[in-house]
């Protein structure tokens, strides 16, 4: 008799469970998404660029652009800084099921850094109910090459060249 007990017991958790999830998570099933206008930029050593892209409301409500944020994650801190500026300049309403117009998102600041060098971030958007949207990486370079050190042999070899020069050159003047 206790096993029956206990069975029913455990079968009606199971049943309140999967209907707790089945109500719950169509509300917010689409979730908040962000697309990126370009997810690829670049600037100059110290310099900052501006992504900016689109924000859709999927979320089973009415947000506004101050309940949003974004999480940036894998990158170097050393030489990157990354900094939100939604809602910048003003808060703004975003619908539930509508997609903003193109605004600025947020700006990612490099530090004295090399010629060539090119910086990844992970970034994902997250609302005030805790809704996530998918990670997103972008990236920012910094135009230029970057300047090689010669190995020593190679180095070596070079120097051997020119003093071997600056001789046949000491050698021809000596002729004449």
């Amino acid at each position: 008799m206790r096993t029956r007990i206990q069975y029913v017991a455990a079968k009606s958790l199971i049943i309140v469970g999967v209907l707790a999830i089945c109500i719950v998570r169509p509300a917010c099933a689409d979730g908040i998404s962000f697309q990126l206008s370009n997810s690829s930029l670049s600037t100059s050593s110290g310099g900052t660029v501006t992504f900016t892209g689109t924000i859709t409301n999927g979320s089973g409500g009415d947000l506004n652009a101050s309940d949003l944020f974004f999480n940036f994650a894998n990158f170097d801190p050393a030489s990157v800084t990354p900094t939100q500026v939604l809602p910048s300049p003003v808060d703004f309403l975003i619908p539930n099921g509508v997609t903003s117009g193109v605004v600025d998102l947020f700006d990612m600041m490099l530090g004295s850094v090399a010629a060539g060098s090119t910086f990844l971030m992970d970034v994902q958007l997250e609302d005030i109910n805790n809704d996530l949207s998918a990670i997103q990486t972008v990236t920012v370079s910094v135009p230029g090459s970057v300047v090689s050190t010669p190995e020593p042999a190679s180095f070596a070899l070079t120097l051997s060249g020119l003093i071997g020069l600056v001789v046949a050159r000491r050698r021809w003047t000596h002729r004449s």
